[in-house]
């Protein structure tokens, strides 16, 4: 049997190149080049980068959501819920792209490996939720149909200077929008306005609607929504008692790395805000920081970027760090009687921790699975029981072929793992070879490179191969025995090899 291989494999986790820096924070960050940075990291890092819609604004613009990571843990982070407070977004798609480089440099935050976080935790962003009123803001009527020309004008009280403006474009204050409190909102403007108008009921605004929508299909174990201006933070809104020195720690970690001022409660806060809400619904932290310097009734000037990006550089992987703890804090460790593919080589650890201690190698291939906690398996090796992220790994049943051939082309997608969104580069030419394993619609396939994975819907199947009498102990022997060739005995630490 031979093989043809086009080009070499390139896991995104192994020798991939971190792309160069794509956000340029040092500009007036508009929606549209919000919109065409999005597209260009999640083609620079197909694996770690994902980008949908969650809604459309008033004037039907899309209002994009983007996941940074891999893990199941949620992180929630939004900005932009006021027009003139652009300078959040501008802080998170800088974090989302050196973020994503960081993962594949696979830098280190306090004793924390990046790639580790992004592989069990998953940021959801919604960079802006307010398209259109910050477009209002920074281009002013031109931006707008002639015909609402008149009605913007009044809402902004007959200026034509846009740039004190908070709310939506239909004049809606968007964090005085949730159902926390609504009633109970102080100092209201009496109707659409450029700020402070709450409408005449909670979601009322199609954009506060899309983001709470996306918060309770997300359910996250932490949220931020992020505003300007003022160096302070706010954390506290009717919380219960037993949560108190949960959130509390939480926000002094934040005020520790950003010296911003936390907040104290008040008995009888003002609601509405999406943050309220947030701990309202989910009794989870939530965190309402005021990036900058006090800027008055205007947008955050550019030339405090470098001040927002040395407090801020690190606080996500701090997030990170913490929503996964309070995530696992909840997953019990069960008892498990199927097996696993481990799809890729792995650093066993002693315990089901991102700060466990570091065992010995475990290698791509078939194990018992003894216990499951969280996205961690308790596996059966030569060596002993080890914990292994699953995230890496296969589960369910897998179908031991012995007589399946397949017919595979240049074009047939060849998967390092089916748990990867995006092919390797190798590709093969036209041939048929032998499928060892099936699982769920894909095919585990023996090439010179090692195992690789196909999908059903780009295989044919050719005919009863001339190995149809192997056993399932010889197909598992074939696949291991390949892999085998350029790997260490299994179970050998460091020192033994």
């Amino acid at each position: 049997m031979s093989f043809v291989l086009f080009s070499s494999i390139v896991p995104l986790s192994g020798s991939a190149q971190a792309a160069g820096s794509i956000v340029n924070p040092k500009q007036t960050y508009t929606y549209n080049i919000m919109v065409q940075d999005l597209k260009k990291l999640e083609q620079a890092y197909p694996e770690l980068i994902k980008t949908q819609t969650i809604g459309k604004s008033e004037y039907g613009r899309d209002i994009w959501s983007v996941d940074l990571g891999r893990g199941p843990a949620v992180i929630m982070l939004n900005g932009s819920h006021h027009a003139r407070e652009w300078m959040t977004t501008i802080l998170l798609m800088t974090m989302v792209d050196r973020y994503a480089q960081a993962y594949v440099r696979n830098t280190a935050w306090n004793g924390y490996a990046v790639r580790e976080l992004l592989d069990h935790v998953t940021f959801r962003i919604v960079p802006m939720v307010n398209p259109d009123g910050v477009t209002l803001q920074q281009q002013g009527l031109s931006a707008f149909p002639e015909e609402d020309h008149a009605a913007l004008l009044k809402m902004n009280g007959g200026s034509r200077n846009f740039k004190r403006w908070k709310a939506n474009a239909k004049g809606i204050d968007l964090n005085r929008q949730y159902p926390a409190d609504w009633t109970g909102i102080r100092n209201p403007a009496p109707g659409p306005y450029y700020m402070n108008y709450k409408g005449v009921k909670p979601l009322q605004a199609k954009e506060a609607q899309a983001m709470a929508e996306a918060t309770l299909a997300a359910s996250p174990e932490l949220a931020l929504a992020y505003h300007s201006s003022g160096e302070i933070v706010y954390w506290h809104f009717h919380t219960k008692p037993a949560s108190i020195a949960r959130d509390k720690a939480l926000v002094r970690r934040y005020s520790a790395m950003t010296g911003y001022r936390i907040v104290t409660p008040t008995a009888n806060p003002s609601g509405g805000g999406y943050t309220d809400w947030f701990i309202s619904t989910f009794d989870r932290p939530g965190m309402t920081p005021e990036l900058a310097r006090a800027a008055g009734e205007v947008h955050v000037p550019l030339t405090e970027w470098d001040r927002i990006w040395r407090q801020h550089q690190n606080t996500g992987w701090m997030l990170a760090a913490e929503g996964y703890s309070l995530w696992m804090g909840r997953q019990q460790a069960v008892k498990a009687d199927h097996e696993l593919r481990l799809t890729r080589t792995e650093r066993a650890s002693k315990w089901p921790q991102l700060k466990s201690a570091k065992l010995d190698i475990v290698y791509p291939g078939r194990y018992e699975i003894l216990r499951v906690k969280g996205d961690w398996a308790e596996i059966a090796t030569a060596s002993g029981s080890r914990w292994i992220s699953s995230g890496a790994a296969v589960q369910g049943t897998f179908e031991v072929l012995q007589d399946t051939r397949l017919e595979v082309s240049p074009s047939t997608g060849l998967y390092a793992s089916p748990l990867d969104r995006q092919p390797t580069s190798a590709r093969l030419s036209r041939q048929t070879v032998q499928a060892i394993e099936r699982w769920q619609d894909w095919y585990l396939i023996s090439t010179f490179s090692g195992a690789l994975w196909v999908k059903e819907s780009e295989v044919s199947t050719v005919g009863t191969s001339e190995l149809s009498g192997q056993s399932e102990a010889q197909a598992e022997q074939e696949l291991n025995a390949e892999q085998s060739e350029t790997q260490p005995q299994q179970g050998l630490n460091a020192e033994q090899r």
